[in-house]
């Protein structure tokens, strides 16, 4: 059993969060507003067996669904296909007779004058391009992308020359929703909390509860609570694990087991998330070391898990909720990994950027087949079919708060020290930051319950 401490008076937090400096609707309660949470269609629960019928019906899929986005938000339209030009070629040679081409990338290179080769297809068929490497799109490109080009052949080459690349990319005009017609609520979020870990930072939160029961005016406009991912440091994720498992005696985990076993991990996370407030409903997702299957999109945590809690709503991974009328697109990101490789903006100290892509391109996990595993729906779950108001990730146990067309991008902080593998790789977590977001007012609050 998990003692829950009885909170009498805040502890100190860094920042300057008094009522002075808060705008009105920071000062509304949310015992106030009714709970209101509707989640989008499941996740990750089909019967596919993952046959090549089933991977070539989830690429048409993501193919159609981004092409009509092109069109209908982009204002990008088609001219031909691929199979038209290729047998009219002479229709679309010479400078002034380009055409618009709406295709998937199969497969990218560069050549020796440093442009980009890409080879491209749609449902007529395939073809090789090249696209000036000056071009500032090209520095996204990755396989598996949905693309508009504008080009034509050079004069007497088999050269189809790319003028212009467009992504089915949320618009620059782009706002989200907020303001008077909502509640003036707010959303906490946080990511990567790895109890069971030696490495959780149990002191820490523990901090962030007693804050959160203190009657701070911030605390007490908390309505959601969302966990994007990793609650637990689970069991049999990679080979070692074990010896990073356990309470850490340096903090005093109030662990009565030895954490081996995945079911006491989510125990003792449910007996900690009852420290919460009434006022704050929890969310949680799963992510790559929690008890579902490890291909995304993932399924909510089964049954016997959600069991253990005594309030909690429980959605697959990517997650589309609306709370209070707000469209929160939660992602526990390990698309990112497959990101950091080969896009040189693209960082773990700052995933933001490639969320910034994840919207330009539409897709959450554009690349098949690389470090994070796929699983082939009926439908690409992965495709973000409709801008959110509200984009969060976690994973990379950083943090961010940035705005990108209209709209936040958060990266949820940790509550997990660095592992024996980070500290090899000189990675420095940004750890116990609780991201606050009013939907009313549009503003966010980090309230840091750490040293770092």
């Amino acid at each position: 059993m998990v003692d829950v401490p009885k909170f009498t008076t805040p502890p100190p937090i860094g920042g300057n969060f008094t009522v002075a400096h808060l705008d009105d609707a920071w000062l509304a309660e949310a015992s106030d507003y009714q709970t209101d949470i509707m989640s989008g269609a499941p996740v990750g629960q089909s019967k596919q067996t993952g046959t090549l019928d089933n991977i070539v019906r989830l690429f048409d899929d993501r193919y159609d669904t981004l092409a009509r986005i092109m069109r209908q938000e982009c204002g990008f339209v088609e001219s031909h296909q691929i199979g038209y030009v290729k047998r009219h070629k002479h229709e679309f040679t010479g400078w002034n007779a380009e055409c618009n081409l709406i295709v998937m990338v199969s497969d990218l290179g560069t050549t020796k004058k440093g442009n980009k080769r890409l080879t491209v297809e749609d449902p007529s068929g395939e073809m090789t391009i090249l696209a000036p490497q000056k071009n500032p799109m090209c520095a996204s490109l990755l396989r598996d992308d949905v693309i508009g080009v504008t080009g034509s052949f050079l004069k007497d080459t088999d050269i189809f020359w790319v003028k212009r690349i467009q992504y089915p990319e949320v618009l620059m005009s782009h706002q989200n929703r907020g303001g008077e017609d909502y509640d003036p609520v707010s959303i906490a979020f946080a990511s990567d909390l790895h109890m069971g870990s030696i490495e959780f930072m149990e002191p820490e939160w523990d901090k962030m509860m007693a804050w959160l029961n203190s009657g701070h005016p911030i605390a007490k406009n908390i309505k959601y609570f969302v966990f994007t991912g990793d609650v637990v440091e689970g069991v049999g994720v990679y080979p070692g694990q074990e010896k990073n498992l356990g309470p850490n005696s340096e903090h005093h985990h109030t662990y009565s087991t030895d954490m081996m076993n995945v079911y006491d991990q989510y125990e003792f996370f449910a007996r900690k998330l009852d420290m919460l407030p009434d006022h704050i409903n929890p969310i949680i997702i799963p992510g790559n070391h929690d008890a579902v299957r490890p291909a995304e999109p993932q399924p909510v945590l089964e049954e016997r898990i959600q069991n253990m809690f005594n309030d909690a709503t429980f959605i697959g991974n990517p997650m589309r909720a609306q709370l209070s009328g707000i469209d929160v697109l939660a992602y526990h990101g390990k698309g990112v990994d497959d990101m950091v490789p080969v896009m040189k903006h693209v960082t773990y100290e700052a995933p933001a950027e490639a969320m910034k892509e994840m919207l330009k391109k539409r897709h959450l996990a554009p690349i098949w087949g690389e470090r994070n595993a796929l699983s082939p729906e009926e439908e690409d779950q992965m495709v973000i079919r409709d801008v959110p108001d509200v984009f969060v990730t976690g994973h990379t146990h950083a943090h961010q708060v940035e705005w990108f067309r209209g709209l936040p991008l958060i990266v949820s902080s940790t509550f997990q020290n660095e592992t024996d593998f980070m500290n090899m790789l000189g990675y420095k977590a940004k750890k116990c930051l609780l991201t606050v977001y009013n939907i009313r007012n549009r503003e966010t609050k980090v309230i840091p319950f750490g040293d770092a």
